[in-house]
């Protein structure tokens, strides 16, 4: 990839800007995507950073589109023969495959999801996903590479995410599981906690 094409597009989402903003401190980002990575549990009033040098911005700053870089992205992605290739060839079933899962909070614009939240049921473009890392009261969800069915990754009877590991029958399990389900009574361990132990069994059984 370019250098001139990388400066035309967005740290966060990583495409070409759309609405762009320059901060004071001088990095650039889709005006979504910088919105997306400020939102805070029911306030917008700041602290604001920058994603880019993590500096503090003044809680009363205004954003405005960047006219000047709005038009330069214009032309390159009109003039440049790669862009122009991609809107003229028709796209690859990988493509095709990576774009028809879209974020579930991007309304207005979507945007591709690249992970999934296993505890919201959602999808998250990288703005969001960048979200769900910073917010204090996101951090203990589980997410995991962008699938278009969530539920495969949780318990089919109880559909809660599959937490824990039945160590008696040896399969991943929800906690309902083991409260009033199948595995009611089964000696359990936190997933990560079990995969641990078989790791440290396994080496201790390869050097015995």
């Amino acid at each position: 990839m370019g250098t001139v094409e990388e400066t035309f597009k967005c740290p966060v989402c990583q495409d070409f800007f759309t609405d762009p903003v320059t901060l004071p401190c001088g990095h650039d980002f889709c005006l979504t995507c910088i919105q997306a990575v400020w939102e805070t549990e029911g306030s917008d009033e700041g602290p604001f950073f920058c994603p880019e040098c993590q500096i503090f911005l003044p809680s009363d700053l205004t954003l405005e589109v960047n006219t000047s870089l709005q038009n330069k992205v214009k032309d390159f992605t009109t003039n440049s023969p790669s862009t122009a290739e991609l809107r003229t060839t028709p796209p690859s079933r990988a493509t095709v495959s990576s774009s028809a899962i879209h974020c579930d909070h991007c309304i207005e614009t979507p945007s591709v999801a690249i992970r999934t939240c296993l505890t919201c049921d959602a999808s998250l473009c990288q703005a969001h996903a960048l979200l769900h890392q910073q917010r204090s009261a996101l951090r203990e969800h589980t997410v995991v590479e962008v699938t278009g069915d969530p539920l495969s990754l949780k318990c089919r009877e109880h559909r809660e995410e599959l937490k824990l590991f039945c160590m008696e029958e040896r399969v991943p399990v929800c906690c309902l599981c083991v409260l009033v389900g199948m595995h009611k009574n089964h000696k359990a361990f936190q997933l990560h906690e079990a995969c641990t132990d078989f790791k440290v069994n396994i080496i201790l059984v390869l050097f015995s």
